[in-house]
């Protein structure tokens, strides 16, 4: 007896533009927040987010004292 052939088929994810307008709408985006929520990890987060922002502005702010510079 033959057995049926399973095809599996994986679905080719055409890469995406992210954009402010769609980045909240990513699946990921939305298994981030929902895994942060159901967990009670706000507080976690924000200091993590703060954490980034601060160092974020920091590279941002030496990048542009060097362009001023030359």
């Amino acid at each position: 007896m033959n057995k049926p052939v399973v095809e599996e088929k994986i679905a080719a994810a055409a890469p995406e533009v992210m954009t402010l307008k769609n980045f909240r709408a990513n699946a990921d985006i939305e298994n981030f927040y929902r895994f942060i929520h159901d967990n009670s990890l706000r507080l976690e987060a924000h200091m993590l987010i703060d954490h980034v922002m601060k160092k974020l502005k920091k590279v941002k702010k030496n990048k542009k004292t060097a362009k001023t510079l030359h």
